[in-house]
């Protein structure tokens, strides 16, 4: 039980850690789309871009990257909401209610994976 405790605990401060990787334009919070291989952090932001605005989370799809399966997820790892956006360029928004921190993770039909950490303030 301790070690499960634990293990919460650290993957909650990851997602707060990586949740102020954002960096901020104009007001609008952008997202850093990375990776999801082992030892990468290689930036997608040119082809897979995300901002939230409020409660609105929008992923744009720059570039034909195929269906998309994309999943939102809260700090503690519940599913919030999912989506496949199955022709590209093009985007998929999501409202998310709750105030607090989210991951997002994108499956590209070739089995790519992407994930981005935010933030929902109230």
């Amino acid at each position: 039980m301790n070690k499960f405790i634990a293990l919460t605990v650290l993957l909650q401060l990851g997602i707060i850690a990586g949740a102020k990787e954002s960096s901020s334009k104009e007001g609008v919070d952008v997202l850093i789309t990375k990776e999801n291989i082992q030892n990468s952090t290689e930036n997608r932001s040119e082809t897979i871009s995300a901002d939230i605005t409020g409660h609105t989370l929008t992923i744009t799809f720059n570039d034909n990257v195929g269906i998309a399966h994309i999943v939102i997820k809260d700090s503690n790892g519940v599913y919030i909401d999912r989506e496949n956006v199955f022709s590209t360029p093009d985007y998929a928004t999501f409202i998310i209610d709750d105030a607090g921190y989210y991951r997002m993770d994108i499956t590209l039909s070739n089995g790519e994976q992407y994930y981005g950490y935010f933030r929902v303030e109230s």
